[in-house]
């Protein structure tokens, strides 16, 4: 019994990984299926906006940190690709 828990706590955990990491990505294509399996592997509404909330502060430390020369000059030979909607 106790293999069972430690095997949907790893699906929780391993479900709100993916969202936070897909958040970072900004691959908003992704959010509502990994939402739903994150609540499908037990995960609360707490827990998804715990890791939302750690996401976007994790985006914001980073849009603080200054840009390089080298970082300027790939942003700009490497655009951001354009997404359809």
């Amino acid at each position: 019994m106790k293999n069972g828990k430690s095997n949907g706590t790893n699906h929780r955990r391993l479900a709100l990984t993916s969202l936070k990491t897909a958040i970072l990505e900004g691959a908003t294509w992704r959010y509502a299926n990994l939402v739903t399996a994150a609540v499908q592997a037990g995960a609360t509404d707490e827990d998804i906006d715990q890791v939302v909330y750690d996401a976007l502060q994790a985006l914001f430390a980073c849009a603080e940190q200054p840009l390089n020369s080298r970082q300027l000059d790939y942003a700009r030979t490497h655009p951001f690709p354009a997404h359809s909607a």
